[in-house]
């Protein structure tokens, strides 16, 4: 996601306000600019690092595709860039995940319950088979797709055999959470797409993050060139015993305000983190979401305050100050998908990037997994 607040650069908002660029701001950029003025009945696919503005475009071809009663559906990955998207264009605009979509889709077109070969894994073979033979054609509707690496090759076929006759897709092949991932190569055989619009800025992160985020990446994808001025702060790693990262991150909030978001491998650190948050700052806006509590209408994405988000439901999330807990386990566990998660989860902040570590020193094995210390602080 790209918004503009109140620290962007060149931008005037109100002190805690948190909006879409306008079409003045977007214009600046023109591959964004490009993007933006794809004419309505075109297709087009979008690639970009973190930062570079993928969502912002998507929600505005949504919106401007609205106005002009265009019959059109926003996919996005999670349920939380659901809510996002919800909140910046004021309900106005109705993202829905693609297994939401897939199924309401499917047994409109049939009548019958997508078949599967496992909790929430379609099988696209029965479904191409039984729509083919129901003579299933596109209809005249535009389908836009956010975070499209992360979605099946088969969702991208599905979509132009069976649904849409215009399609928009915006992907990051080098943010892809799991190695089920869809290629920008696969995307675009499967929808039938030309080649792909690249966005190349970065107009998230300050320098210093953006450093550390790149360290991570392992793509084939250009260095993205940041936008933003140094700040003069580096990131940095943070020790803590037993609650001290509560303590820590209240205090912090104390201090500096913002949005904060704190990012955790596992649902249970989330959950003890709330409990012992919400008793210290009292009063403050402390928030805890999973797939599990399914509260997501409850929470504010726009409003200072902390917000807890596992690995999954962060993605596509920006905040002003984040948290990661637990990054150990996926550098300890070393793989591409989880250097992916570590690009991802860096890249999620806008001025201030904390690593917190449980211990009293940082072990060999994990200082080899991090940038050197000019551009990641340690203790």
């Amino acid at each position: 996601m790209l918004f503009y607040t109140a620290r962007s650069a060149g931008v005037w908002c109100s002190e805690n306000d948190v909006r879409l660029p306008t079409y003045e701001e977007i214009a600046r950029d023109e591959e964004q600019l490009e993007v933006y003025e794809t004419p309505f009945d075109e297709s087009v696919f979008v690639v970009g690092p973190p930062g570079s503005g993928k969502t912002v475009l998507a929600v505005h071809r949504a919106q401007m595709l609205a106005h002009a009663d265009t019959r059109v559906v926003l996919i996005n990955y999670n349920r939380m860039l659901r809510r996002l998207i919800a909140q910046l264009t004021e309900q106005q605009i109705q993202a829905r995940t693609m297994h939401r979509f897939v199924s309401a889709r499917y047994r409109a077109q049939v009548n019958a319950i997508t078949p599967c070969t496992a909790p929430y894994v379609y099988d696209w073979r029965t479904i191409f088979a039984t729509l083919g033979r129901a003579g299933v054609t596109p209809e005249p509707m535009h389908v836009i797709v956010d975070e499209g690496q992360d979605l099946p090759k088969e969702f991208f076929r599905y979509l132009r055999e069976f649904v849409a006759t215009t399609i928009s897709v915006f992907a990051d092949e080098d943010q892809a959470l799991s190695d089920n991932r869809s290629t920008p190569s696969d995307i675009k055989e499967a929808a039938r797409l030309d080649d792909p619009v690249l966005l190349c800025a970065n107009h998230r992160n300050t320098p210093e993050i953006a450093r550390v985020a790149e360290f991570f990446h392992a793509g084939n994808a250009p260095v993205p060139e940041v936008h933003r001025p140094q700040s003069g702060e580096l990131a940095r790693v943070v020790l803590f015993r037993e609650n001290g990262a509560t303590t820590r991150i209240a205090n912090w909030y104390r201090a500096r305000g913002g949005r904060v978001g704190v990012a955790v491998v596992n649902n249970a650190t989330g959950e003890t983190l709330y409990s012992q948050l919400q008793r210290q700052l009292a009063g403050q806006r402390v928030q805890f979401y999973t797939s599990d509590r399914q509260n997501e209408d409850e929470i504010d994405l726009l409003e200072p305050g902390i917000t807890i988000l596992n690995v999954q439901s962060i993605k596509g999330q920006e905040f002003d100050t984040v948290f990661v807990m637990e990054f150990d386990e996926l550098l300890l566990e070393a793989s591409e998908v989880n250097k992916r998660k570590m690009y991802m989860l860096c890249a999620r902040a806008r001025d201030n990037l904390i690593l917190m570590y449980e211990g009293d020193h940082l072990p060999r094995r994990l200082l080899e997994q991090l940038p050197s210390a000019d551009i990641l602080e340690r203790p």
